[in-house]
């Protein structure tokens, strides 16, 4: 008949459960008749109760994967039952009974069943049993038009539902099967990145929004967590957490920790927030760089002891050539030699001196007071106008004339400006300037050493402030130098908590500016 089946495994129960509503509504029909009108009870209306029990019968006894297109012989049979004991009993109670097998039909097999199963039914309730018509009235006769109706409307709505119902489990199938593969990509996911956490050399912790570890690489062995959560301090895990979900996310900050045992461990933290989308929280990546501290250590000292030794018998070199040069009638290839072996000898002094200068600075702490920056800064002119002189270089200030009072290691901002200052005067050209500008804007504190000498190429600039670089339009002046100023520089602007820029253009000029918060930095960072 082209009916729509169900395809669902368990037909074979649901055939069975329909069939028993079918008896269900047939036998108490059966019933009534064989009270009030015994003797209309014939043959015919025996047997049409017997099928629907027999109908019931075999469905109980199929397995439930059963192919549910079988169960359209069932409702044929249930079609015929009701025809048959309607040939004994023709009435419309008995009429009304086709509705069951077309809801079955509907439901089961859909429109095509519903609209086959009803016009069978209603084929069987026009054509009639044998006196039927003459045996009903004229509203029976009303009633044989709307009961098609009615039968129609029932097998169609139960059609309509059971397409509702398998298009809803489809698509709750089709979710699952959404489900299940993200499911499973979501764990692929986390087994990636839980072996790549458990494969890192460093600690990492997330932690969510009310600071508890929620993951860990249980791969590591947890050393640097176990220590930082050993401190109560503000350097413990739970102020780092905590300081972090307030917002103050750390980038790579120096975490001392002492064992109990008394070794001393140094961490590098870095946190980061996660978004609030996700649940809100952050991670914490802790990084032993003991062995790293160590070594830079033992590197400063050998540099500083090398530096320290080389210096001393450097100074006796200078010296003796200096008196050397002092002797009467010296010929004059001796006297050009000597003049090269002291140009060499304070070149290699001052080397040694930039070398000596740059290991001290880490380990020096600052002397921080209240100064005034146009003082250092006047003091620094001062001192270079002789060098600026000789080298036809006109310095000029450009300062607030209010002072600039700032909280900071006077001498060691004076060793910046020096610095800046000298740069400028010997990069520089006859004719050319330098200005020297002082300001306060805001919190912080601005020093500004501008010039128009040969500036630097673009591709030395990110190189500027490593230790010993020289940049190769400085290199071809003769112009000597130990490529450690600069850093210097930088290393006393960050640990006032401020830092040191320089922009340059080729052939133009070059801006150096350094700011630093006017109260000073914190302690913490003054001790880094």
């Amino acid at each position: 008949m082209g009916m729509r089946t169900d395809r669902d495994e368990r037909a074979g129960l649901r055939a069975f459960r329909n069939q028993l509503a079918v008896v269900a509504g047939i036998m108490p029909v059966v019933a009534f008749v064989l009270v009030v009108d015994r003797e209309s009870v014939g043959v015919l209306a025996a047997v049409g109760t017997a099928l629907p029990l027999a109908a019931l019968a075999v469905t109980a006894a199929v397995p439930a994967t059963v192919d549910p297109r079988w169960f359209a012989v069932v409702l044929a049979v249930d079609v015929a039952a009701i025809a048959l004991i309607r040939g004994d009993v023709p009435s419309i109670g008995v009429s009304a009974l086709f509705t069951l097998p077309a809801l079955w039909a509907g439901y089961a097999f859909g429109f095509p069943g519903a609209a086959t199963t009803t016009a069978f039914a209603v084929g069987l309730l026009w054509v009639g049993a044998p006196g039927e018509w003459a045996a009903i009235d004229s509203g029976d006769t009303a009633r044989l038009v709307s009961l098609p109706l009615v039968i129609a409307a029932v097998s169609g709505t139960a059609a309509a539902l059971a397409r509702r119902g398998r298009a809803r489990q489809e698509l709750l199938h089709d979710q699952a099967a959404v489900l299940r593969r993200r499911l499973g990509e979501v764990t692929a996911r986390e087994e990636l990145v839980r072996a790549v956490l458990d494969s890192v050399d460093f600690d990492v912790l997330a932690f969510d929004a009310d600071g508890n570890t929620t993951i860990t690489n249980a791969g590591r062995s947890g050393a640097a967590a176990r220590d930082l959560a050993a401190r109560p301090t503000a350097d413990g895990v739970g102020s780092l957490v905590r300081r972090t979900l307030d917002g103050a996310e750390l980038e790579e900050e120096l975490v001392p920790v002492r064992r109990e045992d008394g070794r001393a461990r140094t961490y590098t933290v870095s946190t980061r927030l996660l978004p609030d989308e996700g649940g809100g929280g952050g991670v914490l990546v802790a990084r032993d760089v003991t062995a790293e501290r160590s070594a830079l250590q033992a590197r400063d000292d050998l540099v500083a002891s090398v530096s320290h030794e080389l210096r001393t018998p450097t100074t006796a070199v200078l010296g003796s050539v200096e008196l050397a040069r002092e002797v009467e009638g010296l010929p004059a290839d001796a006297e050009r030699l000597l003049d090269v072996a002291s140009r060499n000898a304070e070149r290699l002094v001052e080397l040694v001196g930039g070398i000596l200068d740059a290991a001290r600075e880490e380990r020096v702490d600052l002397v921080l007071a209240p100064c005034d920056l146009l003082e250092v800064v006047d003091a620094a002119v001062e001192a270079a106008e002789p060098a600026a002189r000789a080298a036809g270089v006109t310095l000029r200030t450009s300062a607030a004339a209010s002072p600039v009072t700032v909280v900071a290691d006077a001498f060691r901002i004076r060793q910046v400006v020096d610095n800046l200052v000298s740069n400028a005067v010997k990069y520089n050209h006859d004719g050319g300037w330098v200005e020297i500008g002082a300001h306060a804007v805001g919190d912080l504190v601005w020093l500004i050493v501008r010039d128009d000498g040969i500036g630097i190429a673009d591709a030395d600039q990110d190189r500027l402030f490593e230790r010993f670089f020289r940049a190769e339009s400085v290199r071809s002046t003769g112009i000597h130098g130990t490529g450690l100023g600069l850093a210097i520089c930088r290393q006393i602007a960050r640990r006032h908590g401020g830092d040191l820029t320089v922009l340059s253009v080729l052939g133009e000029g070059t801006t150096a500016t350094m700011t630093i918060p006017a109260a000073g930095p914190d302690r913490t960072e003054a001790l880094a």
